[in-house]
């Protein structure tokens, strides 16, 4: 099933690795981002490291409780080993100032929980969008919420 997908994304598939511990929730938001790009379900940290060796993804979306199991230093791990890619943060509650946190050591921004298919199909195409462009991101435009 394909919803609203643009045709040069489509044909551009770039690569995104969801990373969660749960399951559902990861093959959730796979779904909602299948259409318009490879995406990748991963459940553990070192999985998703192993594999950024083999083939390098544009994006990680990482869940708050895959950072928090690992600690915020996870962040720059990623970032030292895949300096190309960005990330985005799932947050449980906004509230909890964790978004921010994760922000602060390198993501390039965050989300919370309930997610909507058109709030984060616009964040991950802002940021993959804003990378195409320029090869750099300004941290303004995507400090996500």
């Amino acid at each position: 099933m394909q919803i609203s997908v643009k045709v040069a994304k489509a044909i551009e598939r770039r690569r995104v690795f969801v990373v969660d511990d749960n399951e559902s929730f990861r093959a959730a938001i796979e779904f909602m981002l299948h259409d318009e790009y490879e995406a990748h379900e991963l459940a553990s940290a070192s999985e998703t490291l192993a594999k950024a060796e083999q083939i390098r993804p544009d994006l990680l979306v990482l869940a708050e409780g895959v950072i928090r199991v690992n600690g915020l230093d996870l962040i720059q791990e990623f970032l030292a080993r895949v300096p190309e890619t960005k990330i985005i943060v799932i947050v449980d509650q906004i509230s909890s100032g964790f978004g921010q946190e994760c922000v602060a050591e390198g993501a390039h921004g965050f989300l919370a929980k309930p997610l909507q298919i058109g709030l984060l199909r616009d964040k991950v195409d802002a940021l993959l969008s804003a990378r195409k462009k320029s090869g750099t991101t300004p941290r303004a435009v995507l400090n996500l919420r």
